[in-house]
């Protein structure tokens, strides 16, 4: 090979090398591009995700706020519901008591009036020395005295002792917890004086939901629990008696 072929030769490989560099150059700026559009776009989806992890945070604190809330009010709704239920249950014994009171000779309706308007708890209702809040905005004011009881139901030391001595175990669970000057067992004597009415008053006032609180409101309803377990042995009672 003479040094024309050698020149020649040399010459082609070193277009070839520069057409090599040139194409690496090229590749070597499309990847520096690509990776800068990939830094941008991953930069991108960090302040993205960085703003759903905000608002998953936001979403989750609404979420507890509102929880609480909720709960409120399907309690009041129950509440509401429940008072309905009584309010029909009175309205039906107000519709019982007109048709056993139109049943009664007149006479007898104005004797027994008579009576009910001069016995002692009527007339000190009525001078007021103690005032009642009895509508179903406000009972924060509802109180019942032993002397209150005592007067509508004259045996109740009586009925009081049984019931300590029946339920002893309510007794004792409430036994230092006193609401109003009066302890479970009170309350259950209260409850069998003055019936139903008297129980939704104190249901009003104690309830969690309102001024009351969960431990007052558990008193109340164990009282008339008993109460009502009392009544129902001294239906039975009656009812053995009379078919004797």
């Amino acid at each position: 090979m003479d040094i024309n072929e050698s020149i020649a030769q040399i010459r082609s490989q070193l277009e070839q090398i520069e057409r090599n560099e040139a194409e690496n150059q090229r590749e070597q700026a499309e990847v520096t591009e690509l990776i800068v559009k990939l830094e941008t776009k991953l930069k991108q989806f960090q302040r993205r995700r960085d703003e759903l992890d905000e608002q998953a945070l936001k979403f989750y604190t609404q979420a507890e706020e509102l929880k609480p809330k909720l709960s409120k009010l399907e309690r009041i709704a129950n509440l509401s519901k429940d008072f309905l239920e009584l309010h029909h249950e009175f309205q039906d014994s107000q519709d019982l008591l007109s048709t056993l009171y139109s049943s009664i000779p007149t006479k007898s309706v104005e004797d027994t009036d008579r009576t009910l308007l001069n016995s002692p708890l009527f007339t000190q209702k009525e001078n007021g020395s103690t005032p009642r809040k009895n509508s179903a905005q406000d009972y924060s004011q509802y109180s019942i005295s032993i002397d209150e009881i005592k007067q509508a139901l004259p045996n109740a030391e009586k009925v009081y002792q049984k019931l300590v001595a029946n339920y002893l175990e309510e007794y004792k669970t409430y036994q230092n917890y006193i609401v109003d000057g009066l302890d479970v067992i009170w309350y259950a004597v209260a409850f069998v004086a003055f019936g139903r009415s008297s129980y939704r008053k104190m249901g009003f006032k104690y309830h969690p939901d309102l001024d009351g609180s969960e431990r007052a409101m558990q008193l109340i309803n164990t009282a008339w629990s008993i109460s009502q377990r009392y009544l129902g042995n001294s239906n039975d009672h009656n009812n053995t008696m009379n078919s004797l």
